[in-house]
């Protein structure tokens, strides 16, 4: 596969972490070092101590775009990034840190090589919801979910594959996650892991009031239509964990696949399973983890 030359890097800083900081210093040196460009967002600027390399624009014309910080950062700069079709690289300095690519560890001399050789990329697919009759459309790289308005109050959500209904579930809410997200919110909810160059939508209910209810696998060409019964008190959507729109009862949310897809840096061989293993223990002993 042919690498993609780095002569523009983009920095998004989790700027809470003291450890973020001090990488975002070292990796500006690293990019002078080589003769590239450094851009970070003017609202960073201030904690980051970067000025020369404020850019209003950010991340347009960025090469590649490196989160410091956790999984939620990293999904920051993926909506950042996706739109202009910059690949996105997170190092992790967060929790879980299940979809960034190096570690606190290793990051320098990943940049180096980056900046040295050029990067190999990834893509994987994205969601896109709208409220049906509107045109506003809200992008995910993980999930869409759509949780009940009212804490204490069952909503009943109807599901349609494409112009075929499959189901009405009591639940808490709904999520639909890409391969990207089904390691995240959508495995909580007792979904299915998918490989992550899947063509596909998984589909899983919160908390249903049945004992009956099982998550879903569809192809990603799908539309997959959740309505929101019109007996309910209403509900709410987020995209990748972020509240954006109050749905009114009687509304119905269709989910497909977005039009970009989002690219990620790969700068190892490590394979999908190995990073299951080692950050969700997938196949341990729960009673003698490896």
């Amino acid at each position: 596969m042919k690498l993609r030359k780095i002569s523009n890097l983009a920095l998004f800083v989790d700027v809470s972490r003291p450890e973020a900081l001090g990488a975002a210093a070292v990796i500006a040196e690293l990019v002078r070092s080589r003769g590239a460009a450094l851009q970070i967002p003017r609202e960073q600027s201030t904690q980051l101590k970067l000025d020369g390399a404020v850019s209003a624009a950010f991340p347009r014309s960025a090469d590649v775009l490196v989160s410091l910080g956790g999984d939620g950062t990293l999904l920051q700069a993926a909506h950042l990034a996706a739109p202009l079709g910059i690949p996105v690289m997170g190092v992790d300095f967060g929790r879980m840190g299940f979809l960034t690519a190096a570690s606190r560890a290793d990051y320098e001399s990943v940049i180096y090589r980056m900046l040295s050789e050029g990067v190999q990329t990834e893509s994987r697919i994205a969601l896109e919801a709208y409220v049906a009759g509107q045109e506003q459309r809200y992008f995910a790289v993980n999930d869409i979910h759509i949780d009940r308005k009212h804490q204490g109050h069952i909503v009943s959500f109807g599901i349609d594959i494409g112009d075929e209904p499959v189901a009405d579930i009591p639940a808490d809410g709904i999520v639909v996650a890409s391969p990207t997200g089904s390691t995240a919110y959508f495995l909580s909810a007792g979904g299915p892991i998918l490989a992550p160059r899947l063509d596909a939508f998984g589909i899983a209910p919160i908390c249903p009031h049945t004992l009956f209810s099982r998550p879903l696998v569809v192809g990603a060409a799908e539309n997959v239509r959740i309505s929101i019964s019109a007996e309910s008190g209403g509900a709410q959507l987020y995209a990748d964990g972020k509240l954006q729109v109050d749905l009114a009862p009687g509304s119905a949310v269709n989910v497909v696949k977005a039009q970009r897809s989002v690219d990620f840096v790969r700068v190892d061989e490590r394979q999908f399973f190995e990073v299951l293993e080692r950050k969700l223990h997938w196949g341990a002993s729960i009673k003698h983890p490896r």
